[in-house]
């Protein structure tokens, strides 16, 4: 579950950087200007990968400790999806990491458009060898460059969003001890009781004896 929550976050970042490099390429700051929105994205998604994960881990962090000070069961043991309200635990987290992205890309589209200058000075240069073929620059914009920063993108996120060694159980039922119990065979559990507490004072209250030995 912590992949289909990594992979919907993806999706929606994906679409916000497109979002992103469309508006910023028509609303510059300064007399330089970049109408490239291939430029644009490749740029948006290095500083996404740098400055936003940064961002997107400090905001995590302050939402495990506002989680565990309100108690908020479903949010303070992140990646945890165990018990009977799993699914909606694991609802819950998604919701949370796409209003996290959410605010990640509002604060990387204001430092964009603050510093569109030179970000549209440098993207021209960056660029300007794949702007003579529009394929070519498609590709390594949108899959090439992608893919390669999304490797060390995810391996970090995913060290923050998955489940701690402390909270694998955090969420199991009380009756779970109940269950095991009851899965037990009949050959088993009068194997149990016999050394069970209840059976040994039985024996000593009969002289060490079994009680089936006494009659």
């Amino acid at each position: 579950m912590d992949v289909t929550k990594q992979g919907l976050g993806a999706c929606y970042a994906h679409v916000l950087n497109m979002i992103i490099a469309a508006v910023i390429s028509r609303h510059m700051r300064g007399e330089t200007i970049l109408k490239d929105e291939c430029a644009w994205y490749g740029m948006g998604y290095l500083i996404d990968t740098t400055l936003g994960l940064f961002l997107a881990i400090v905001l995590l962090r302050l939402l495990d400790q506002v989680a565990n000070q309100r108690d908020w069961t479903s949010l303070k043991n992140s990646g945890v999806y165990t018990g009977t309200e799993g699914t909606l635990h694991w609802i819950h987290q998604v919701l949370a990491w796409l209003l996290i992205l959410t605010i990640v890309k509002i604060m990387i589209y204001i430092f964009m458009w603050l510093s569109s200058e030179v970000l549209a000075f440098a993207g021209g240069i960056i660029f300007a060898p794949l702007q003579k073929n529009i394929r070519l620059e498609l590709m390594f914009v949108m899959i090439i460059f992608p893919g390669f920063l999304n490797i060390i993108y995810f391996w970090i996120a995913d060290s923050f969003l998955k489940a701690k060694k402390d909270q694998t159980a955090a969420h199991e039922p009380m009756e779970m001890a109940d269950k095991k119990e009851s899965l037990l065979t009949d050959e088993e559990k009068p194997e149990q009781e016999a050394y069970s507490p209840k059976a040994w004072s039985t024996v000593e209250s009969n002289g060490g004896l079994p009680k089936a030995a006494v009659s």
